[in-house]
């Protein structure tokens, strides 16, 4: 599409806006609804997508008819030109949107009618309020300080939720703007970039956006397959050797759980109540570890126990006897049980670790043999069956004992992914899906048989699963 800006009775300046790959592509550019949740598959043409729609508001393009004109702009093809922000959580993605915008940009910037600040990311006609500016964002302290008439943000779902909670709705308010969320729904894999409380919370806003009933929502799903530009073939053979089934699944069709809790094993955690800011753990604080073996995904899980009185920077509302799971071990491949035992000191130093537990009861006694070789003692779990293991961490999840530092990001993710094989009535059985990747929570189960419950909880439980024997 082209557009013209009048700089001057004697300057004209043209400007080539890309075109849409493909008709999905345009159904989305072409949306007017005031919030608009895109779930698409790796190399869709997202970004494009959201540097054409930008670009479009920034000109003052009529987004629902592109120019050509509709009832919408009454025939004129044209808009009052909006103010535009985009966010994405990393630098990179944030780069290739402003590389579209410049290039498109580049022939105004060039002949003074717009100002380029390349530090900022922004590009404005200067002495107006007419702006288009890229920003990396991933919570609501790193997307302050501006407004927008059209806020977009990307990979929204490794952003923190207060980006938009408490930053990106406000700044709408006055000019009832427009919000764009992109997001690819989330896989174990980024787990350690996401900054997410729930690492679902893209997923779920698109659920309930399906279920809106007021015009003011619009969904779009978009696969890999719909970018025309893309081979068929070899997103094909992408999924038949390249990537893993669920990966493929989430990351190529865009498919993710519409997930009810029930179908969570740990549903019990209260994520709003325990998951808590780090604090520095007292000396005082008695120390347990829960240990996952394995030459591959070697995991370990460190608790404190809290004893009064509560530290400083802790929340007010711990009591003593809670836990408090404090650092996460995933180092992946290529580590000696020495390195390891090296890095369980190197976590520990000055605190009393009192006990640690896990791996296989009957096959794996001779890898904590080889621990207690090297200086740290592993005692096998006192409870073997997996599940009777969870059902001691779901007791402590739901007497609220259990609290997770925020920055633990790979433990929380595993708690908000890990569901229970499902019937072919979606009913949850007893069997855990895809057990073998959560090897955090392996050591949580291995710690459930150390930690300490409340007596009366406890026996409730016990009563309550006997009946279902």
């Amino acid at each position: 599409m082209t557009t013209d800006i009048d700089g001057s009775p004697v300057t004209r300046v043209q400007i080539e806006v890309p075109k849409p790959h493909s008709l999905k592509q345009e159904e989305f550019v072409r949306a007017t609804e005031l919030r608009q949740v895109i779930k698409a598959g790796r190399r869709f043409g997202k970004t494009v997508g959201a540097a054409i729609k930008a670009l479009e508001a920034f000109l003052g393009v009529c987004p629902a008819c592109g120019g050509e004109g509709c009832l919408r702009c009454e025939m004129t093809g044209k808009v009052t030109p909006k103010r535009v922000l985009y966010a994405a959580p990393t630098s990179e993605q944030v780069g290739k949107f402003w590389y579209e915008i410049t290039l498109a940009l580049n022939s105004p910037v060039e002949s003074g009618y717009l100002k380029k600040d390349e530090t900022e990311k922004f590009i404005e006609v200067p002495g107006t309020e007419q702006r288009i500016k890229a920003k990396t964002a991933w919570n609501a302290n790193t997307l302050r300080g501006d407004y927008a008439d059209l806020l977009l943000l990307e990979e929204f779902q490794l952003m923190n939720e207060d980006t938009w909670d408490e930053v990106g709705q406000p700044m709408l308010l006055d000019n009832n703007g427009t919000a764009v969320f992109v997001y690819t729904p989330p896989s174990l894999k980024s787990e350690g970039v996401s900054k997410a409380r729930d690492p679902r919370h893209a997923s779920k806003m698109y659920q309930k956006a399906l279920t809106d009933t007021t015009g003011r929502w619009r969904t779009f799903h978009f696969t890999s397959f719909d970018n025309p530009t893309l081979s068929a073939e070899a997103l094909k053979e992408i999924g038949e050797g390249d990537m893993s089934l669920d990966a493929y699944r989430r990351e190529i069709l865009a498919e993710d759980d519409e997930i009810e809790t029930s179908w969570l094993v740990y549903g019990k955690f209260d994520e709003a109540l325990c998951k808590i800011k780090r604090f520095a753990i007292p000396e005082t604080w008695p120390i347990r570890s829960g240990h996952d073996f394995g030459s591959a995904n070697p995991a370990a899980l460190f608790v404190a126990e809290v004893k009064l009185p509560i530290p400083d920077g802790a929340p007010r509302h711990l009591r003593y006897g809670d836990y408090v799971a404090f650092s996460e071990y995933s180092p992946g491949a290529g580590f000696s049980t020495a390195q390891h035992v090296d890095e369980f000191k190197r976590i520990t130093r000055g605190l009393d670790v009192q006990m640690s537990t896990g791996g296989n009861v009957t096959t794996e006694d001779e890898i904590r043999q080889g621990y207690q070789s090297q200086g740290w003692m592993i005692t096998a779990p006192t409870i073997t069956r997996v599940n009777a293991q969870i059902d001691r961490v779901l007791g402590i999840m739901e007497q609220k004992k259990l609290y997770i530092f925020e920055d633990m990001f790979r433990i929380l993710a595993q708690i908000a992914n890990c569901m229970w094989v499902l019937d072919a009535e979606k009913q949850p059985t007893n069997k855990i899906r895809d057990e073998s990747k959560y090897h955090l929570l392996a050591c949580l189960r291995y710690l459930g048989t150390i930690l300490r419950m409340d007596t009366a909880i406890s026996e409730k439980r016990k009563s309550k699963h006997s009946m279902t024997l």
